[in-house]
């Protein structure tokens, strides 16, 4: 007698993914040939997000870094909603499904708000890309990986733009080296970018309509377009209602073991930007 798929046998467990990010998407994809996948994400696509700022610049690069999730899923469910709710065994979202699972996996990253198609994800980086390039002026706020990113890729692109950089720290890029911040400082610099350290901006002191900024040691900013780069909390907000309230630190980073299974429970796990786990320890995981 032939033996049947274990697919077809309906043996495969229920898997669903809540978030469709390089995590959620990575495991979605590695094991959509092992159990029965369900990918749930608000958008319709999958984003290579360290292409994204090359894409504000090169609208046309956006082009290989939107990948639509059916693309790459292709012996798995995908659901373009929001997930509202959890419990012990089911996923509740935005359009009314309700998705049982044996093994929940959330990887709703950081809150980030994206649209929902990717015609209209493409039309925002041409949108942006023309701000820039009407620009005589830009600030960016924030000096961290993406602040710094998106001034050398405008640097390197419209070497005639004035770019001013202004950041909090004493240094950029504060979880590297020292040597390798002061080595940025010194390639933006050669750029010609302004880089203010130690200081920030009063966005309640400031004017969009007159294109000036003021920061907090008193100086103002002439700027005809804002690119603000603080970052983002952990998309866990739709998670304090759930079975897993108990279950997010103060800083809104669920909690996990060494397994990056959520304390607490057997058969849920997180990955990505979304747990409290450090970076050291996760990256031999992704």
């Amino acid at each position: 007698m032939e033996k049947q798929s274990p697919e077809l046998a309906g043996v495969w467990k229920r898997v669903v993914v809540v978030g469709g990010g390089v995590a959620g998407s990575l495991i979605a994809k590695s094991l959509q040939f092992h159990g029965d996948v369900t990918l749930i994400d608000p958008k319709e696509y999958f984003e290579i997000s360290w292409a994204s700022l090359r894409s504000m610049v090169q609208p046309s690069f956006a082009e290989r870094s939107l990948i639509y999730h059916k693309d790459y899923l292709t012996n798995g469910r995908v659901l373009v909603s929001k997930a509202l709710n959890i419990s012990n065994s089911q996923v509740l979202t935005e359009d009314g499904h309700s998705i049982s699972y044996d093994y929940l996996v959330i990887a709703t990253g950081h809150d980030d708000s994206l649209p929902k198609t990717r015609s209209h994800r493409l039309q925002e980086y041409k949108t942006e890309h023309e701000e820039i390039r009407s620009a005589n002026s830009i600030l960016i706020v924030g000096g961290g990986p993406t602040g710094v990113e998106l001034a050398a890729e405008i640097a390197v692109d419209f070497p005639e733009k004035k770019i001013t950089l202004v950041h909090e720290g004493s240094r950029l890029l504060e979880f590297i080296g020292p040597k390798a911040a002061d080595k940025t400082l010194e390639w933006l610099k050669s750029r010609r970018v302004d880089v203010k350290l130690r200081q920030s901006i009063d966005l309640n002191s400031s004017s969009e309509e007159s294109k000036t900024y003021v920061t907090s040691s008193g100086e103002t900013i002439k700027a005809d377009c804002l690119f603000m780069c603080t970052g983002k909390p952990p998309a866990s907000a739709w998670l304090r209602e759930t079975v897993l309230k108990d279950s997010i630190d103060g800083m809104g980073r669920l909690k996990v073991d060494d397994n990056l299974r959520v304390k607490g429970f057997n058969n849920i796990f997180a990955i990505g930007d979304i747990i409290d786990l450090k970076v050291s320890t996760h990256l031999q995981y992704i």
